[in-house]
């Protein structure tokens, strides 16, 4: 083995004993895939170290991203943060070497951990002030804008306020819906600020925006006396049926009615004595008198009504607007009378 080589070997020769005793203690436990994720960390780490000693940090990225995210050690992740900065990624490099830093490592940590905590202490000392800063605005603010540095969406939050940005030359681009798009580019220089302001101005062939539906709402019930009247055909033909009844009821009524009417006269002109003052077989007779001229009253009383009612309701129901402004008699009252040889039932409507 060379003399160079063997130099060589002893700049990662900690990197590999620290994965390798890192791994060791949980190796009774550990699953054969975890197993081999911590051996390919230990690989891709060790390749990763190499290229970054000989200056390929572009390629080392590649290599100590994948190790760090199978297996984190801060061995790894010192050396990926140090690249990055190499390469001008200041922000994410810097980032890294901090989460170094600040871990908090057990006290028996290997003595390569503690030594990668001060290599990345002294390479984020080195960094943090080569950031630049970099100020978006856009106009009109109502709009629902996207903003993107060199391909790298910006949040709406940091909209208007100062954005730790790498240095180096950067597009700016910012669209919105209904708008059209506005590019531009900045310069931003180690630890400089820069501020780039964007007005969109209204797209002529943007479809315009239909405008929103009216809410659909349920309709309201009617309150009872509000409710709409049935139909003319259905209400005008139920009406017609209850007159016809009515009329044949009281029909019947009037006709019941004048028969026991006439009976009764007949049976009190027979009567040769006052009323009330009657005996023996007279009596019954008088009292047979009375009693028809009872059913009579009873029946007119019914039967007059019911025509009178029965004669309306086919009247009014010829049509609804005349059903509208027509309505039967709300009352209705009847009066029997008796004469000395007559009796019956007068009525009257209100």
């Amino acid at each position: 083995m060379s003399f160079a080589k063997l130099r060589f070997s002893g700049a990662f020769g900690a990197l590999l004993l620290t994965l390798a005793s890192a791994s060791r203690p949980a190796a009774a436990q550990e699953s054969e895939d975890q197993a081999a994720n911590v051996a390919a960390a230990r690989n891709l780490g060790i390749e990763g170290v190499q290229l970054a000693e000989a200056g390929k940090c572009d390629q080392a990225i590649e290599k100590l991203s994948r190790a760090e995210s199978l297996y984190h050690a801060p061995t790894i992740l010192d050396r990926l943060g140090e690249c990055q900065v190499k390469v001008g990624q200041i922000v994410v490099g810097t980032e890294n070497l901090n989460r170094v830093v600040r871990e908090q490592l057990p006290a028996n940590a290997p003595k390569a951990f503690r030594d990668a905590q001060a290599r990345a202490q002294k390479a984020l000392d080195a960094a943090l002030p080569r950031i630049g800063h970099l100020t978006v605005n856009v106009e009109p603010k109502e709009a629902k804008v996207t903003v993107t540095v060199s391909d790298v969406p910006v949040p709406a939050a940091l909209l208007g306020v100062e954005r730790p940005t790498d240095p180096g030359t950067h597009e700016v681009v910012a669209s919105a819906p209904g708008y059209l798009t506005q590019k531009t580019t900045v310069t931003l220089a180690e630890a400089g600020r820069e501020t780039v302001t964007l007005s969109l101005t209204l797209d002529p062939n943007a479809p315009k925006e239909e405008p929103a539906p009216a809410p659909v709402t349920a309709p309201q019930p009617l309150m009872p006396e509000q409710q709409p009247p049935p139909p003319a055909s259905a209400s005008s033909n139920s009406a017609k049926t209850i007159g016809y009844v009515l009329i044949g009821v009281g029909a019947a009524g009037v006709v019941t009615g004048g028969i026991t009417g006439a009976m009764a006269l007949q049976k009190k002109g027979d009567l040769d004595c006052p009323d009330n003052h009657c005996g023996g077989a007279q009596k019954d007779d008088f009292d047979s008198a009375k009693s028809l001229a009872l059913v009579s009253t009873i029946s007119f009383a019914v039967g007059i009504p019911a025509v009178a009612v029965g004669t309306v309701l086919l009247l009014t129901s010829g049509s609804s607007q005349q059903k509208a402004s027509q309505k039967p008699p709300r009352h209705f009252a009847a009066k029997p009378y008796f004469g000395a040889t007559s009796a019956g039932v007068v009525g009257e409507f209100w």
